[in-house]
């Protein structure tokens, strides 16, 4: 007979604090004064700042005072950092510098980026005179290119020196323990801090007495980055090697900072929402509660270029008015030929966007890519353009003008594939994101090539 104990469940413990949903109705019903300080301050902080990102920013200040700098810290950091920086902004000067004093250097930096340069010079100075050496690490982050390696390291970095006994490092990192909230690999450096080796912790504590720390580190070091090095070439790497943390090297191997694996999420998470908003002609950084006129101002300029393109297609069906006229069928067939060859050239952008984002293929690969989709098109064109003659011809029980739906679908699925692959790979070739606008283009290109395609074919032979 089986013991209580062998039918014990554990579970999982339930979130404690406030829901996103329960602070959000506070907020719908103006009773923030009734939230409970205690239940606040154990909700998780990524629930505040999802929250926070939710409402302006003087009833941000209002929930943020029941916090202490530190815990502020964890919340902002947890924000957009353009949204973050409009809120520290409004905050007294010594209570945002205290905040951004409390961040690690690369959060602090992200959020003073996008300060403006008023507000960034006087923090700046602020956490200058309260913190030397915190602002130094911020400056010195600030001089990289927002997009690069050097912007997102983290210039306080776990380190060893080489002449180190075993108990002296063993010391060293209890030391540390305070200073760093996980420490993964431990760096080791010799003279003018030049980084020699890297040893994990299990090396350290299973090590023989008496070594020293050059003994058992190892000296073959991967993965090593540049801080010049654009940041998703950064994500690559990580995701090649395996590696919790990579290290940044200057031009003569000193060790300037790490960049951690969950910087690196946050880097996929960005570029692969970036490209996704801009496929779509939306702004790359656009967000559900950003300001009306900030959505207007980013979305404008593509709409306006889809309105060209639309006006386009426009002018190819006015070419064949007159035929529409006389043969009124064929404006009952026109949407479906345009829309089956953009959702091939769709199906394409996808796939070629994100193999050029993964650095799967590069521009001296495109005329191989290009000729594959427009098989791939036009073997699907196949067997979707004989189904929708197939429907066509039951629906008109004219075999001439099924014939003509199935030769202009197999060609737009031709053409959605070949330009679902081409304009992606021209764009990066002349030095343009492969994501921005690529779907307003194909789209406009299939939806007038078909039109033509099937307007042309159905005035030549159903005339």
């Amino acid at each position: 007979m089986a013991n209580d104990e062998d039918n014990i469940i554990i579970e999982a413990p339930l979130e404690q604090g406030y829901s996103l949903h329960d602070l959000v109705t506070f907020a719908s019903d103006d009773e923030l004064a009734k939230i409970d300080s205690q239940t606040l301050a154990e909700t998780n902080p990524r629930t505040i700042a999802l929250f926070l990102e939710r409402i302006d920013v003087d009833r941000q200040r209002e929930v943020l005072r029941r916090f202490d700098p530190e815990k502020v810290s964890e919340i902002v950091s947890e924000m957009d950092p353009e949204l973050s920086a409009e809120l520290v902004s409004e905050m007294r000067e010594f209570r945002a510098v205290s905040v951004l004093n409390e961040m690690e250097p690369d959060d602090a930096a992200d959020i003073v980026r996008e300060l403006e340069d008023e507000d960034k010079d006087r923090l700046l100075k602020g956490m200058e005179r309260a913190n030397p050496e915190s602002s130094e690490d911020i400056r010195e982050l600030l001089e990289y290119p927002a997009d690069t390696a050097g912007a997102i390291m983290n210039p306080h970095v776990a380190t060893l020196r080489t002449d180190m006994t075993i108990d002296d490092a063993i010391s060293a990192v209890r030391q540390m323990r305070d200073e760093y909230e996980a420490i993964y690999y431990l760096y080791v450096i010799g003279d003018d801090d030049v980084l020699e080796g890297v040893l994990s912790l299990r090396s350290l504590l299973l090590a023989p007495k008496g070594a020293n720390v050059k003994d058992i580190m190892s000296k073959t070091l991967i993965g090593l980055l540049a801080p010049t090095m654009d940041r998703e070439v950064v994500a690559h790497i990580m995701a090649d090697t395996n590696y919790h943390t990579l290290p940044v090297v200057g031009d003569n191997g000193e060790l300037l900072g790490i960049i951690t694996h969950d910087d690196v999420i946050d880097i996929m998470i960005e570029e692969g929402t970036e490209d996704m908003q801009k496929l779509a002609g939306a702004g790359a950084d656009e967000g559900l509660f950003d300001p009306i006129a900030t959505s207007m101002r980013q979305r404008i300029p593509w709409l306006l270029v889809n309105l060209i393109t639309a006006f386009l297609a426009a002018a190819v069906v006015g070419i064949f008015s007159k035929k529409i006229d006389v043969l009124p069928i064929l404006a009952v067939f026109m949407p479906i030929i345009a829309a089956i060859g953009g959702n091939t050239g769709a199906q394409t952008l996808a796939i070629t966007v994100r193999s050029l984002a993964l650095g799967e293929v590069e521009v001296f690969d495109r005329g191989r890519i290009c000729l594959r989709e427009t098989l791939k098109g036009f073997y699907n064109g196949i067997f979707i353009g004989l189904l929708g003659a197939g429907i066509a011809f039951i629906s008109t029980g004219k075999f001439d003008l099924s014939l003509i739906v199935w030769t202009s679908m197999l060609m737009n699925m031709s053409l959605g594939g070949f330009m679902g692959s081409f304009i992606p790979f021209t764009l990066k070739k002349y030095g343009f994101d492969p994501a921005s606008g690529s779907s307003v283009f194909a789209t406009s290109v299939t939806d007038s090539g078909g039109f033509f395609i099937f307007l042309g074919l159905g005035s030549f032979f159903l005339s």
